[in-house]
């Protein structure tokens, strides 16, 4: 290490930077030399003559802070550029590749800026004041005189004071860091990842800086280009065809979506849940020929689309009323029962009572014998009808339930431990449950869903006063509509590395089109078809699998079914495509997570498949070849509707672009407008100045904008908002 003054002009050194070559040998130092909060002396210590090392510096073009650690960068990963070296150590701390020049915002142009030749992309971070503005205009016109100059962009990070630099950004995260020693190990993670969102933020650099070095001079006319189409990126999903739907439920569905006239997807889909949930633990579907590895077919479903447009609320409800008149059903053979239980329970209590008098009675000494000793005996007797009494005392009445709408922890344990095949939850609106799960307090709650996702998990609640609830089996199906922009944010956390799985067991997960023509139906409902399939819900309900064909060994926990030989090479053809080509070739990290669920999803769907027509009377046995294509079927169309459900989270800002650009051809702005203006409209998809700044930097992409920032008048506050133009063609 160079060894510099301790103290220069009665001041001592607070800290220093060393200047490293690219191979890391240092050749300057630049020293902070100050007393409390009194002016401070930046002063550079580089060697004189070719030896001497001295106060000052002679090279010219002056070398870069950071040399060493761009030298280590790869040419495609993004560089920083700060003002001042105390910015670039504190990024370098925190992993990051920063440089900078020496001497201030007046200096950008005594530097070398060769070192950045052929680098993919730099980010220009300014200091919030106007030397700053002018310190990184400055840069980039060095940079662009260089042969192959990196992409720039401008990084404003948020919220910094006036003058303000990434230090205080950086001290606003970790409040106790000086700002001078590196970044505390604890805080980096994360700060790390809000340093990335910040980078989302980023724009393109002011359009009059291009002017300006190419005329020498701010514009006063823009120079257009043609603009080009700015259209959405949504995928198209497929149609969900009535070959699709079980036969049995087919004719019920067909009328269900066209009174309604209404896409067929969300009564399916949610039907689907359903028996889903009726079947739960009590069955399950060995998929392999030979292996034991089992699959519970509850699933999870969400109707996604916009509200009162495909009217996901009514459509889910035709299914739901089904189950809700089971449940009721069940509700009144509970009350039946509960008398006799209660009965049974009054008696077994008298003998218990009974049992413990005569004890008590022996206990006070009134037994046989001249010392009135207790007979053993007596008490062997007493203690085999009391095991007795115990062991075969009537069960208190249990209400079967088959859905409901609460989910804390330890009501819903309470509910698996009644209901062994496990319970449905159903919310009308999916997002006040996953608001509750993003908060700390729903973290255990989660956490509990995702577990009980599996089916056959277990739980076990130990509370001061409510002493054990053991639930051997946690298995819970999920169904409920969602909004597409409420959904957005969930998504997008999944692509920032948040991603816990939650999405991707949303297998039945649909997002139809909206119908593109309406017509009034009024018609009465089949109601033979209605009942139809409420009958094969009841005959579920009850089904002893074992009588219809599931085998069940001496040690295994639950009847399981197997493909014939036909499904047998069904299954086995699409899990080897599957593992193969689909999850090899697949790009999109969410889509290779959620066709991993699908090795679940095939083989549920066909054991959903095979009940429903065991309860139709139409099969009996393994699991056939056609319940096993239906169910391959289905992963197709699912899976493009996933492809949708991540598009929306992957382009974000492009879909905002598509809305802004509406406007501007509907001349709903003025020309120049800022980025307050929109979103204080309230537009729907503009109301976020994040969505709105990302929806203009598209725009200036593609021709439809240019930005104007101008420069801070006075000492005072933040620079003005960025204005920007609105290409001709569209006023």
């Amino acid at each position: 290490m160079v060894a510099i003054p301790q103290t220069y002009n009665g001041k001592p050194l607070m800290a220093s930077w060393t200047y490293c070559a690219k191979d890391g040998a240092p050749f300057g130092v630049v020293g902070r030399y100050q007393n409390g909060s009194d002016k401070k002396d930046i002063v550079p210590f580089f060697k004189h003559n070719g030896g001497t090392w001295a106060a000052g510096i002679e090279l010219n073009p002056r070398p870069l802070f950071g040399l060493d650690k761009l030298a280590a960068q790869s040419k495609d990963k993004a560089v920083f550029i700060v003002e001042g070296e105390k910015s670039a150590a504190a990024l370098h701390s925190i992993g990051l590749c920063a440089v900078t020049s020496l001497g201030g915002s007046q200096c950008a142009r005594k530097a070398d800026w060769m070192p950045l030749n052929g680098y993919q992309i730099a980010y220009l971070m300014p200091d919030n004041d106007e030397p700053g503005q002018h310190y990184m205009q400055d840069v980039y016109g060095e940079l662009m005189g260089l042969e192959s100059p990196p992409i720039c962009k401008m990084a404003f990070l948020s919220g910094l004071p006036v003058g303000g630099d990434v230090v205080d950004w950086l001290q606003s995260h970790a409040p106790d860091w000086d700002g001078l020693q590196p970044f505390p190990d604890t805080e980096t993670k994360w700060v790390l990842s809000e340093f990335r969102a910040e980078l989302q933020k980023s724009e393109p650099v002011p359009h009059e800086w291009n002017l300006a070095i190419l005329a020498g001079a701010a514009p006063s006319v823009f120079d257009w280009e043609k603009p080009n189409e700015i259209e959405t990126k949504t995928p198209a999903v497929d149609v969900l065809r009535p070959e699709l739907m079980p036969e049995p439920l087919r004719p019920w569905l067909v009328d269900v979506s066209y009174r309604m006239q209404t896409p067929p997807d969300f009564a399916t889909v949610s039907a689907l849940v359903i028996f889903g949930s009726i079947i739960g633990a009590g069955c399950a579907i060995r998929p392999k020929r030979l292996d034991d590895w089992e699959v519970i077919p509850n699933v999870w479903g969400a109707c996604i689309g916009r509200p009162s447009v495909v009217l996901k609320s009514p459509s889910m409800k035709e299914p739901m009323q089904l189950l809700e008149r089971l449940q009721a059903e069940y509700g009144e053979r509970f009350e039946m029962e509960k008398a006799a239980a209660e009965f049974d329970g009054l008696a077994t209590k008298a003998m218990l009572d009974d049992v413990k008098s005569q004890l008590s009675s022996k206990a006070k000494g009134k037994g046989k014998g001249k010392d009135r000793a207790v007979n053993p005996d007596d008490l062997q007797k007493l203690k085999a009808d009391y095991v007795e009494l115990t062991q075969n005392a009537t069960p208190e009445a249990v209400r079967r339930l088959f859905k409901t709408n609460e989910t804390s922890i330890q009501s819903m344990t309470v509910l698996q431990n009644q209901n062994h095949r496990g319970v449905l939850v159903f919310r009308d609106e999916l997002t006040g449950l996953l608001v509750k799960w993003d908060r700390e307090d729903g973290a255990d709650e989660r956490a509990y869903f995702l577990e009980g996702w599996n089916g056959n998990g277990s739980y076990t609640d130990c509370k001061i006063g409510r002493g054990i609830t053991d639930a051997k089996q946690i298995c819970i199906s999920l169904l409920g509509g969602i909004q597409p922009d409420k959904l957005k944010r969930y998504l997008y956390q999944a692509l920032q590395g948040n991603n816990d799985g939650l999405m991707q067991r949303l297998q039945l997960a649909v997002w139809p089109d909206e119908p593109e023509s309406w017509q009034l139906v009024d018609t009465y409902p089949n109601k033979a078809d209605k009942q139809r399939v409420y009958a094969i819900l009841q005959a579920l309900a009850e089904l002893d699998f074992t009588q219809c064909g599931a085998m069940q060994g001496g040690y295994d926990d639950r009847p399981y079914f197997r493909f014939d030989d036909a499904g047998q090479t069904v299954f086995n053809d699409w899990l080897t495509e599957l593992q193969t080509i689909k999850l090899q070739k697949e790009e999109n990290p969410l889509m290779v997570e959620h066709f991993g669920k699908f090795r679940s999803l095939m083989p549920s769907l066909a054991l959903i498949f095979h009940c429903i027509d065991i309860a139709d009377g139409k099969a009996s046995g393994s699991i056939s070849a056609a319940s096993a294509r239906l169910a391959v079927e289905w992963c197709k169309y699912l899976e493009s509707h996933a492809r949708r459900v991540y598009a929306m989270a992957e382009s974000p800002e492009h879909e905002a672009a598509v809305r802004l650009a509406d406007k501007i051809k509907a001349k709903a702005l003025a020309s120049p407008f800022t980025c307050k203006v929109v979103y204080d409209k309230g537009w729907h998809g503009l109301k976020d100045r994040h969505e709105v700044e990302a929806a203009c930097n598209i725009l200036i992409d593609e021709n439809w904008l240019m930005m104007e920032r101008k420069p801070t008048t006075g000492n005072r506050g933040r620079p003005p908002l960025p204005e920007y133009h609105i290409n001709p063609v569209f006023l």
